[in-house]
């Protein structure tokens, strides 16, 4: 409620205390006055005491206390009713940088974020009181809550602010000051970053640049794989950095679930990246990468990997002995799912990645990588001629290929199969004297194989030379094995199915939903967890070189827009309820102070 356009009240309603007030003057009537007596006794004049302890009314004799206790209690009614006052301002706009790029240290010995929000505070200090809006950058630039009522409330939201471990997104930085310049209310615009602002810069702005060139040394993509079928052990890949102006040996040292698992190193000219192997790494469930040498942004110096980011190849075995796919199931890397001809569906092949067709022929090409072996005769999607033989000689394979490498084809006793005639888009890879045997051709994007004896079922060691065929051909399907390098800081992904919480590297838990979109904030390994079984652990990591890169950082380029309209002023409420308190506290130590001189001048 306003009351003469300057003056308000937050809480009108309060107003009621004031009936309190009577109350004071009722005391004084009922407070005892004193008169002369004569009594005989102290019990007479304890007698009289009470008597006129009891009385009540007659003229009341107010003395100057009366009045100051009334001021005073006048005072804290109003207060209730919080009172303030209306002042003007420009509104100022403050966008203060606290992407991942900012954690980095300066030669000061503070990190960038730091040194900005002492130069924020330093430049509201300045301020003509006006409402202050706060924006931070990363991962997309957004408010703290609404306008703040003055500096000082936005110094303290500031000075509350952390960097994240995202990048921030250059895109939405400079639409964001680009709106800010469009808006005519702001006075003033306040961006603390390390992207410059590209000349020439409004007039509004001020920047606050901290973007002194530090060299660096960085962990690139950390990439986990299973290259071939058969073997339990993974294999990493490392991207390292040397964003520095000399030359420099980096060096990374792998643990996995807290052991050592060795080192490599590198030589990188200056600006230059190079790239680490770990091959036939044991498993293990968390894998942790360390940089060397040390820098002032230790952020991408580390780098985590999980073993359950490789994830399983999903087979699709059609067969009219679905034995033969079972005894896939037991090598690494490999989820099986059986089905006879008659079971099979189109719709099968979309829920995996890589079918195998036995004895069987699918009515349409398969819209993922198959292996069909030995297709019965008239098949009229892949239209193959074959002729039977009752023993199959293999005479041609190629030295160098995915399908027949490390296999010794002499030591293979193939007893029976079929020989393929010439084939419109699939080439022989490995043939006999009738004709092709195993023929590999792309089409419409997948690679497809045809496989003129059967290499199932799977023996493992039992049938070496046919396992490590066997294993090749599923490599090649499948790509060489699932790989994943891990999600990024900054990026939204779906909350998988049946999970309800995740756990942050700090420790964190956040309750989610399943299908529902989920940013990383922050580096590290991420907990998955459902109702039941064990949680999924995913790795995030910053995985961004042009954040590493602290010796550029391009500028942000402005739209020039046109002022809508003057910097208006905007009302500032400034609450009276501490001045109030104040006079409430100077009154009553000076009636404290007057009683007790004028009680010891009595005495």
């Amino acid at each position: 409620m306003s009351l003469f356009g300057w003056l308000g009240l937050l809480s009108p309603g309060a107003l009621w205390a004031f009936a309190i007030l009577p109350a004071l003057l009722g005391a004084y009537l009922a407070r005892e006055r004193p008169r002369q007596a004569t009594v005989s006794s102290v019990l007479a004049l304890r007698a009289l005491h009470v008597m006129r302890g009891q009385r009540f009314g007659g003229r009341p004799r107010l003395a100057w206390t009366f009045f100051l206790e009334l001021l005073a209690l006048a005072i804290a009614a109003l207060a209730t009713a919080g009172p303030y006052v209306l002042s003007r301002g420009a509104p100022i706009a403050v966008v203060l940088d606290n992407s991942a790029a900012m954690e980095a240290l300066i030669p000061a010995g503070k990190t960038r974020f730091e040194a900005a929000v002492g130069a924020v505070d330093d430049a509201l200090r300045e301020s003509d009181g006006g409402a202050v809006t706060v924006y931070t950058t990363a991962p997309q630039p957004r408010a703290l809550g609404a306008a703040l009522d003055g500096a000082a409330a936005a110094r303290a939201a500031i000075a509350h602010a952390r960097p994240v471990d995202a990048p921030d997104d250059p895109a939405a930085l400079a639409t964001l000051l680009g709106q800010l310049n469009a808006d005519g209310r702001l006075g003033r615009i306040i961006y603390a970053g390390y992207r410059p602002i590209a000349a020439p810069a409004p007039a509004r702005f001020r920047q606050i640049a901290i973007a002194d060139p530090i060299p660096n040394y960085a962990i690139g993509r950390f990439t986990l794989s299973r290259e071939t079928f058969g073997a339990a052990e993974l294999h990493a890949s490392l991207t390292v950095a040397n964003l520095s102006p000399a030359p420099a040996t980096l060096k990374v040292a792998l643990e996995g679930d807290g052991k050592p698992l060795g080192t490599e190193q590198a030589q990188a000219a200056a600006g230059a990246t190079a790239t680490l192997d770990f091959p036939r790494l044991p498993a293990a469930n968390v894998y942790r990468a360390e940089l060397a040498p040390a820098d002032g942004f230790m952020l991408d110096n580390a780098a985590y990997a999980t073993g359950s980011s490789v994830k399983p190849v999903a087979l699709l075995f059609v067969s009219p002995t679905p034995a033969d796919g079972a005894s896939l199931a037991g090598i690494p890397g490999i989820a099986v799912t059986a089905r006879t001809p008659d079971q099979y569906t189109p719709r099968d092949v979309a829920a995996c990645d890589v079918a195998i067709f036995e004895y069987a022929a699918p009515k349409e090409l398969p819209a993922v990588n198959a292996l069909l072996v030995m297709p019965p005769p008239g098949d009229p999607v892949f239209g193959l001629s074959a002729a039977a033989a009752p023993h199959v000689e293999i005479a041609n394979w190629p030295a160098v290929n995915p399908l027949t490498d490390g296999v010794n084809f002499r030591l293979l006793n193939i007893r029976s199969g079929e020989y393929f005639g010439v084939h419109p888009w699939l080439d022989p890879v490995v043939s006999g004297p009738g004709g092709g045997l195993l023929l590999s051709g792309v089409r419409g994007g997948h690679r497809y194989i045809v496989a003129g004896f059967n290499p199932f079922p799977y023996l493992g060691r039992g049938n070496l030379p046919m396992s490590i065929l066997t294993l090749n051909l599923l490599s090649e399907l499948a790509g060489l094995g699932a790989h994943a390098g891990g999600y990024r800081t900054g990026e939204a992904w779906i909350v998988p199915a049946g999970v309800t919480r995740i756990v942050t590297p700090a420790g964190d838990r956040a309750p989610v939903t399943a299908g529902a979109l989920y940013t990383a904030s922050a580096q590290g390994v991420y907990q998955l967890a459902g109702a039941s079984g064990a949680p999924v652990l995913r790795a995030v990591n910053l995985s961004d070189l042009s954040v590493s890169d602290l010796q550029n950082a391009p500028p942000i380029a402005i739209a020039p827009a046109p002022r809508v309209a003057a910097p208006g002023g905007s009302a500032v409420h400034q609450p009276l309820a501490p001045y109030l308190l104040a006079a409430i506290l100077g009154l009553i130590v000076f009636e404290s102070l007057f009683v007790y001189r004028r009680r010891r001048a009595m005495a």
